[in-house]
């Protein structure tokens, strides 16, 4: 639930008031009283509020914190949700979303709103309440790719090459997408899913945890980026930078996701990254 200065800050947006407006100040004057009217009157069911007990408030302001990342209107959606009939809502769509090896690639409002679309068609087959949310879903998506992109563990903490971190920065600053949270994101999936990997680029090991190890020493299609690169090389930001995203790939897989003790990197920087 809105505070009451959350809630005319909220009206204000919608009805796009300019409060520094001096030829409209009675009107705006006027418009904000009719919004505390509005609020007390209106939004606020004063019944149902003081049926509520303290410990079910405790409950929900205790979620509520959760969930200080995300935009005030999805958060009230959240709680809402979670206050009538307690469901972690929000566990369920990140769950989904998590599906899509390219979610982090998004930058089109087409796109969001068909994941919405999809998301709907799938989580409403358990939760009949989402009748009618694709609006809040799309919002929740949307919001949840930006916290997800700007999280710090997501921000490339080396310098590569000049053209490739100014690429990468161009792109964030454009298109809101984060290369290195895709490809960290990717190269995550392909690790735990050897079925991804090529037959020739499987080495077989002695570790009942892991029957192969991946060959990153292959000079081809590494970590599967010829069938990926097909995907995505329509995307204005991707097109003509399959070999940028290949050394991204190689320092994120020897740096974060399996090692680097024969130290490689040295070895591929000097072949490949220092060449372009």
């Amino acid at each position: 639930m809105l505070s009451l200065e959350e809630y005319i800050s909220k009206r204000k947006r919608e009805d796009k008031i300019n409060e520094y407006d001096i030829d409209a100040r009675m009107d705006n004057m006027r418009i904000c009283v009719n919004y505390v009217f509005e609020y007390f009157n209106q939004y606020l069911n004063i019944e149902e509020m003081e049926q509520k007990t303290f410990l079910n408030e405790e409950r929900l302001v205790k979620f509520r914190n959760q969930l200080e990342m995300y935009d005030n209107e999805i958060q009230e959606w959240l709680v809402n949700i979670y206050d009538v009939h307690e469901k972690h809502i929000h566990r369920s769509i990140i769950s989904f979303l998590k599906k899509d090896e390219l979610f982090f690639l998004y930058n089109k409002e087409e796109e969001f709103r068909s994941c919405s679309y999809d998301a709907y068609a799938q989580l409403i087959k358990k939760n009949a309440f989402l009748k009618g949310q694709t609006e809040m879903l799309f919002l929740f998506i949307k919001d949840f790719h930006r916290i997800e992109s700007e999280k710090e563990i997501n921000t490339p903490s080396v310098f590569l090459t000049e053209e490739i971190n100014e690429w990468l920065e161009k792109t964030w600053n454009k298109y809101k997408v984060n290369i290195w949270a895709f490809a960290t994101d990717y190269l995550s999936r392909f690790f735990n899913d050897d079925s991804l990997w090529p037959l020739k680029h499987k080495i077989k090991s002695n570790e009942e945890w892991q029957p192969y190890f991946y060959d990153y020493k292959q000079k081809t299609n590494l970590f599967n980026l010829n069938s990926l690169y097909t995907k995505i090389s329509k995307k204005p930001f991707i097109k003509g930078k399959k070999q940028y995203l290949e050394i991204i790939f190689m320092y994120i897989w020897l740096h974060s996701i399996w090692g680097d003790e024969e130290n490689y990197w040295e070895e591929y920087r000097t072949k490949v990254v220092n060449s372009l």
